[in-house]
């Protein structure tokens, strides 16, 4: 009886087991998960679906970097949020001037894949990927695109004398934040120094003089760049240095007054200010570019020469399609797991740009096509001007934002032309320094327009928060500014 009992009690427990199994198995299911979606460019011309992405564990994502904000919001229409994606270069940043950071050469080595421009156009980029120790492939987005020859449509006047004087390089410094520099009444109380070149440094003088410190570390010519017609003298020691020249500026920058020229051996100067120098007093000195010594050193400090290719290809929305179908491919190769769904993301932004396209071509035929001449701060719309018949008539710089330093009389022969065409506005735009193209323009007596965006997209709010966002932007900024 007892073991009849025993038996009973137990089928009972087993039965208890598993209902509560049963009920513990219901309450875990899982909701269902909606697909997320990358961000997606919004076009009058035809607003596109977003990109699906279905459910991914984060941390089996993809690791892949973009080198800057361009190429960015390309990757993330393929990919949506099947990645983790990293851009270096932000919204608003010049990817001609990037420094690196040390967070960067981490970000390299732990990355899946690498999406740069290529044709020379991140020339910082080497030297961090080999430092970094990254392992990951790297991808140019330019590999299937025509290039067009580096400077093809811009005036020969920007390459021929590019580091005759540096004014406009100068003039462009005399508008960032200054660094503030207290001088001394007397050489010998002398300590306050201004160590670097292209810097814009204001000083405080006593009753219009003052003494500073000046290093030299190398053999070559030094330009010190006044923003008012002052005194300068440079002593070695207590000896006055005789300069090469002194030339007052009257055209190309309203910044600077006159320049100073010297021709330096390494050493420690003392410069000296006055009599009736106005405080405080603007400066920028720079080294010449005419040794080539002093020439290797510039390259050395700013690393933006490019090849003999434009590499701004974007600027033409069926190079886009090109770029955004290596960056298909790129994820094929590296997620096949979801190779579908990158296919499904292209083929939705190739029909987005496609539109795009036909929309800037619909914009521009308000100009007629002898009205459609461009002035921009550097050749950065050679593949735009190409596809949609344009002339570059000139540029402040060349290819890249730091790497030409137009002289005085290249600026005029700019003024001239700008002149001679009878355009009614020049463009700048959000990774230069407006100060040289305002200048330009008030000599021309015409518009400047300052609000493009070339080389980065604006932050997510802002005009060009994405690259179909950007193209429309520009596109009807520029016909507005030319239709007036």
């Amino acid at each position: 009886m007892q073991m009849l009992l025993w038996s009973k009690r137990r089928a009972v427990v087993s039965l208890l087991v598993v209902l509560a199994f049963l009920l513990a198995a219901c309450g875990a299911s899982p909701a269902a998960q909606s697909p997320t979606t990358a961000p997606t460019a919004v076009t009058e011309a035809a607003p596109g679906t977003e990109a699906t992405t279905p459910p991914t564990d984060a941390s089996s994502k993809l690791k892949v970097v973009a080198t800057f904000s361009i190429l960015g919001d390309l990757v993330t229409n393929v990919a949506g949020d099947l990645i983790d994606l990293t851009v270096l270069v932000g919204p608003d940043s010049d990817p001609h001037v990037y420094q690196p950071v040390p967070q960067d050469s981490v970000t390299l080595a732990g990355a899946d894949l690498i999406i740069e421009n290529g044709l020379e156009f991140e020339t910082w980029f080497d030297a961090l990927y080999e430092a970094s120790g990254s392992q990951a492939p790297r991808v140019e987005l330019a590999e299937r695109v025509t290039p067009l020859p580096a400077g093809e449509g811009h005036s020969a006047h920007d390459e021929e004398h590019a580091h005759d004087d540096g004014l406009a390089h100068a003039c462009q410094h005399f508008g960032d934040d200054p660094v503030a520099v207290t001088a001394a009444t007397t050489a010998a109380e002398a300590t306050a120094v201004m160590p670097d070149d292209h810097t814009r440094y204001d000083l405080t003088l006593s009753n219009g003089a003052g003494f500073v410190v000046f290093e030299q570390d190398r053999d070559g010519d030094v330009l010190f760049f006044l923003g008012s017609d002052a005194n300068l003298t440079l002593l070695a020691g207590t000896t006055p240095l005789a300069p090469e020249n002194v030339a007052p500026i009257t055209e190309g920058c309203d910044a600077v007054k006159i320049v100073y020229t010297f021709d330096l051996e390494p050493g420690s100067y003392f410069v000296q200010f006055g009599s009736q120098a106005p405080t405080p007093l603007a400066l920028v000195w720079e080294r010449g570019e005419e040794h080539s010594d002093s020439e290797a050193g510039h390259e050395d400090d700013h690393g933006h020469s490019h090849g003999e290719y434009d590499p701004h290809i974007w600027q033409d929305p069926n190079n886009a399609m090109l770029m955004v179908e290596v960056i298909r491919d790129a994820l094929s190769e590296a997620d096949p797991t979801n190779a579908d769904t990158y296919q499904l993301n292209t083929e939705r932004y190739l029909a987005e740009l496609t539109a795009l396209d036909a929309f800037v071509q619909a914009e521009v035929s308000r100009l007629p096509v002898e009205a459609r001449k461009l002035v921009t701060t550097h050749d950065t719309f050679a593949y735009f001007a190409d596809r949609y018949e344009f002339t570059v008539v000139g540029t402040a710089l060349g290819t890249t934002t730091e790497n030409a330093d137009p002289s005085a009389g290249d600026l005029a022969a700019l003024v001239n032309e700008i002149r001679a065409v009878g355009v009614p506005a020049i463009f700048a735009d959000n990774v230069s320094n407006p100060t040289l193209m305002e200048t330009i323009a008030r000599e021309a007596g015409v518009t400047l327009v300052t609000d493009l965006h070339t080389d980065a997209l604006s932050q997510p709010e802002g005009p060009a928060g994405t690259y179909v966002a950007m193209i429309q932007h520009n596109v009807t900024t520029i016909v507005n500014a030319l239709a007036e």
